[in-house]
């Protein structure tokens, strides 16, 4: 059946069909742009891009940890809608984004959880919009997706970090103030045991997120240049061999070919296989070793409690003899009253 006698059966006509935003995907930005860092007394908002929050007292968390750190907090028009596994339609969930990053009265936008959801709003992003009004957008897991996009097509600086749900350890706010509120320039140092995997130290720009949703941005127009980047992957609830299958597969498209270091976080409640089996590290040594790049495994980035903030798309140090990396340059742009002298 043609495209034309669909639509007429089916009774879509044109302005029924989502807006795909193709003229933006045509004028990619090739210059990143850093959004303003929060300060005492400024507002975020929570936003449901992708699954349900089904705790009410998670909301009233999220906001005490956010009150903590001397921030307000408004929460997203639609942040407790249900559709079926979603929170909200898939408008809807992307009408609170748009909307919050339009709004001059939010300064930063922090997912309240991942889940599944993220790569079906795009098609609903006024990217235009977040191009002109820059700013923090906080989240990880399924919140990849929209890093990725955000890179892509606004050249937004945006941070792999914690959602709202998150446990918020030590580690976990102290990464996200120093990051987003004290503009640092942060050395990542975990509190969980780092495994080396091939020595060496080596500059880059910090790409990377769930390997999961790394791996189905394969072959869409948003998929991440990884030329000369550090990339780092987390994952959880997935056996060792569709590890070693997703692994394989960003080999062999090519992603890995100019990478300059990796960064394995963890893989959460990805329990080690026994029998006639690779362990985890074995599985990435495979990988890792012929491309001969400093690389390390175990560092808190993780759906574990601890859980960094990293700011995707800036340039970063690998240590990997020493188990740690830190950022070549401030993450956020400082306000005049803040500049260093």
């Amino acid at each position: 059946m043609k495209r034309g006698d669909f639509l007429k059966t089916f009774g879509l006509g044109a302005a029924s069909l989502p807006y795909l935003g193709k003229s933006l995907y045509q004028n990619t930005p090739t210059e990143l742009v850093k959004p303003k860092k929060l300060k005492r007394g400024d507002t975020v908002a929570f936003t449901a891009p992708a699954g349900i929050v089904f705790d009410e007292n998670d909301f009233t968390r999220m906001k005490e940890v956010m009150e903590s750190m001397g921030l307000n907090v408004v929460f997203g028009e639609y942040v407790r809608e249900r559709y079926g596994y979603f929170a909200g339609t898939d408008r809807q969930r992307a009408r609170d984004l748009n909307r919050f990053f339009s709004d001059p009265e939010i300064d930063g936008i922090i997912a309240v959880r991942g889940g599944w959801g993220c790569a079906r709003i795009l098609p609903y992003i006024d990217f235009e919009a977040i191009r002109n009004n820059p700013k923090i957008y906080c989240g990880f897991s399924d919140n990849t997706t929209l890093h990725l996009a955000l890179l892509h097509y606004c050249g937004l600086v945006s941070f792999h970090g914690p959602n709202g749900t998150s446990d918020w350890t030590d580690l976990t706010k102290d990464s996200f103030e120093s990051i987003l509120m004290g503009a640092e320039k942060f050395e990542y140092r975990s509190n969980s045991k780092v495994e080396m995997l091939f020595p060496g130290i080596v500059d880059g720009r910090l790409i990377g997120g769930n390997l999961t949703i790394l791996t189905t941005s394969m072959g869409t127009d948003y998929q991440p240049d990884t030329d000369g980047a550090i990339l780092f992957v987390e994952d959880i609830g997935e056996p060792v061999y569709k590890i070693d299958r997703m692994m394989t597969h960003l080999v062999r498209a090519g992603l890995m070919d100019k990478v300059n270091g990796f960064i394995f976080g963890k893989c959460t409640n990805c329990p080690e296989p026994g029998g006639a089996n690779f362990p985890m590290k074995e599985v990435l040594m495979h990988h890792i070793r012929p491309l001969g790049i400093p690389a390390i495994m175990g560092a808190d980035i993780s759906h574990d409690p601890d859980n960094f903030t990293i700011p995707l798309g800036l340039k970063a140090r690998l240590d990997a003899d020493n188990g740690f990396f830190k950022l070549l340059e401030e993450p956020v742009v400082r306000g005049k009253e803040n500049s260093p002298d």
